[in-house]
């Protein structure tokens, strides 16, 4: 079986080549995958200098990454194009449901739709273990407790055992059909979905962004949506920008059927390669009082959309 992590004594090199290809093409808030507010004939960049970065990490790779054998794995699990590999017991059953969860909540609120795309989850015991693993060709994976990676068609999440593992995958699922099915994604709504599904229905309301998000709202501090399309890079995204991103998408999916539905169709033009701009002006075009709801809606920030997977 051929995957990307450490099950045959080819793994150092095949690894090697997808780290080599992630650098390049679609490394997880680095270099091109979370540099998302471009059309798509603007996305094919690459200076010199992060050419040279990426020759030199995979060399590192090559040098460093040991070739682990089969009894790595305490689980190993296949659920359709999803396969999981864990260095710990897991309840896989409850991981498959969770994933299960997002793919068909995130098809009911926006229209994205998981695709046969081979997903690869690879979960360690340890931080320290993930950092073994990971640290030598990508060194952005210190400051996260999962980093999802793009092999050509392959998805790779990379995570390790923690009180957050289910909020972890479930919020890293998300980033990969976000870019199984859509060609390019506005950062700011890649992270807001990634955000907004990471999070179990049931925990949406109790969310600790609502009460920041209420409380600035009613002293006349709403998120701005144009603030957040002006961002280019996840490296220039904080905590507030994470949090506005979430409240917008929270109030596209909640505040009615009509502001869902202009989510929906923007989200169905980029699917079909079209490029309909900035959703601000996008908007505006499709239906003009649908942004103007924004403001009162975050005063109040409910959830009244409920999944059909959450009532069985």
């Amino acid at each position: 079986m051929q995957t990307g992590v450490d099950l045959h004594p080819g793994f150092p090199a095949r690894f090697a080549e997808v780290c080599c290809a992630v650098n390049f093409h679609f490394l997880k808030s680095f270099v091109v995958c979370n540099v998302t507010e471009v059309e798509p004939a603007d996305m094919m960049w690459c200076s010199s200098g992060t050419w040279l970065r990426t020759l030199l990490s995979c060399a590192v790779l090559l040098c460093c990454v040991p070739a682990f054998g089969r009894d790595r794995w305490v689980v190993q699990e296949q659920r359709g194009s999803l396969l999981m590999y864990s260095e710990f017991e897991v309840d896989t059953e409850r991981m498959w449901a969770e994933l299960g969860e997002v793919d068909s909540e995130l098809l009911e609120a926006t229209g994205i739709r998981a695709t046969a795309g081979r997903v690869e989850i690879v979960l360690f015991a340890s931080r320290q273990s993930y950092l073994q693993y990971l640290s030598a060709s990508v060194p952005q994976a210190a400051a996260r407790r999962a980093i999802f990676l793009k092999n050509g068609e392959i998805s790779q999440i990379y995570a390790y055992n923690s009180r957050s593992l289910v909020v972890d995958l479930r919020h890293e699922l998300t980033h990969v059909r976000v870019h199984q099915h859509l060609p390019y994604a506005p950062l700011w709504l890649d992270e807001g979905l990634a955000e907004y599904f990471e999070e179990e229905e049931a925990a949406r309301p109790r969310s600790s962004r609502r009460e920041a998000v209420r409380w600035k709202a009613r002293v006349g501090i709403s998120p701005t949506l144009s603030s957040l399309e002006r961002i280019r890079s996840a490296e220039s995204m904080g905590a507030e920008e994470y949090r506005n991103s979430w409240a917008w998408v929270c109030f596209l999916i909640n505040d009615s059927a009509v502001s869902r539905q202009v989510l929906q169709n923007y989200v169905r033009q980029i699917h079909r390669g079209e490029a309909p701009g900035r959703f601000s002006e996008y908007a505006a075009a499709e239906n003009s009082d649908v942004l103007s709801r924004a403001n009162s809606y975050f005063r109040k920030m409910t959830f009244p959309l409920t999944f059909a997977s959450s009532e069985e």
